[in-house]
């Protein structure tokens, strides 16, 4: 699979639609695209880029590129780091790559800014657990400049933050263990505050502002403020198992620890493909909800021309291949289709966060979780 990934990564190289007469800045230096090929408009960009960012790498020593991420540490390895260093070879095994959990990552990030020793390039994780960052200004408002010409809504990027990914959040329950405790399957969210699941549910700690969050924050914004707030309740009655990760909540599903959890689409497609009898399915329940999956800049990077490439890279279609490679939904919605097979077919995406309160508000938010579910 990956040397198919590498070579439809060379073949598009940067390409992206583009229109007649744009301009851009890139390092200082203005790019004009007249009415010719993509390819020569966005290879000119990523010349640019690179030219900056190679000689940067090699004046850097040992490590000229450090990522902060909350993906799986062996999606670098087996993935983007293939994928990139075909495109900049000069770069191969100076990457660090750097898997933790969200609250560590925003926690380092906002600490070393604040000592005015940031040691990190970039960050990439789910927008709602990244807002932090932004709040205290630890990275940095920059947007590459390939976002003009690629197929962006304006509300897919901010001043710090462009989408790399749809982070599908959606509920699953282990068939066996619900037959053999006699226990109906969830036909809805608010299923989980019925009593009969006391004990047996599992999901991430809602004050990650990650992917439970994501389907109670949507929730809040279609029902009452007292109704939500009653379910959120029921569902703390129910004594679930709280995780500092999505993944650690699936997998207690799948052990049989849990019955219920609320999962992410690209730990569900992972286990699917490693094993497709494992026992765990599926809950339809529509809408489901994504959270954007996000790419930024540290302020006071270290290496910042590296940073820049990396966030070029990250959006264009080499970088959207390798979100593809880890089971993500790319945000480049022409990679997804197989993908996206694994959905029910009637399945309806929305934005959780079309309504932007929470992004606006995320510490009162997390309090709100830490208040009804302890933790």
């Amino acid at each position: 699979m990956l040397v198919v990934l590498l070579g439809a990564a060379a073949a598009y190289g940067f390409a992206r639609p583009t229109s007649s007469g744009t301009t851009t800045t890139v390092n200082g230096s203005t790019v004009t695209v007249t009415a010719s090929s993509t390819l020569t408009t966005t290879t000119a960009i990523e010349s640019s880029l690179a030219s900056a960012a190679q000689a940067e790498c090699a004046a850097a020593g040992s490590t000229c590129l450090t990522i902060l991420t909350t993906q799986s540490a062996s999606n670098w390895a087996s993935c983007y780091g293939p994928l990139f260093d075909n495109l900049y070879p000069w770069a191969a095994g100076k990457v660090n790559y750097v898997s933790l959990s969200t609250a560590a990552l925003t926690t380092q990030v906002i600490s070393n800014y604040q000592a005015h020793n940031v040691q990190s390039d970039v960050i990439t994780g789910t927008l709602a657990g990244l807002i932090p960052t932004v709040a205290a200004g630890a990275v940095m408002n920059y947007t590459s400049p390939l976002v003009p010409f690629m197929n962006y809504s304006s509300d897919s990027y901010g001043p710090a933050w462009v989408t790399t990914n749809r982070a599908i959040v959606h509920m699953i329950y282990n068939p066996k263990v619900l037959a053999a405790n006699n226990l109906p399957v969830p036909k809805s969210w608010t299923d989980l505050a019925n009593p009969v699941y006391k004990n047996w549910i599992a999901f991430q700690t809602g004050t990650a502002l990650g992917i439970t969050t994501a389907e109670f924050y949507y929730l809040s914004t279609q029902m009452s403020n007292s109704s939500w707030t009653t379910l959120m309740q029921g569902i703390a009655a129910n004594s679930p198992i709280i995780t500092s990760t999505a993944g650690n909540a699936e997998q207690d599903v799948i052990s049989g620890q849990a019955a219920i959890g609320i999962a992410t689409f690209d730990d569900y497609v992972s286990d699917l493909k490693a094993n497709a009898s494992v026992p765990m399915v599926f809950d339809d329940i529509e809408p489901i909800v994504y959270t954007p999956g996000v790419v930024m800049i540290t302020n006071g990077t270290p290496h910042p021309d590296m940073a820049k490439l990396f966030e070029a890279f990250y959006i264009s279609v080499p970088g959207q291949t390798g979100v593809l490679c880890t089971n993500h939904d790319p945000y480049m919605s022409s990679l997804s289709t197989n993908l996206l097979t694994y959905l029910p077919s009637d399945y309806h995406l929305v934005n959780a966060y079309a309504n932007t309160a929470l992004l606006t508000d995320s510490g009162s938010w997390s309090d709100t979780f830490k208040t009804i579910f302890g933790a």
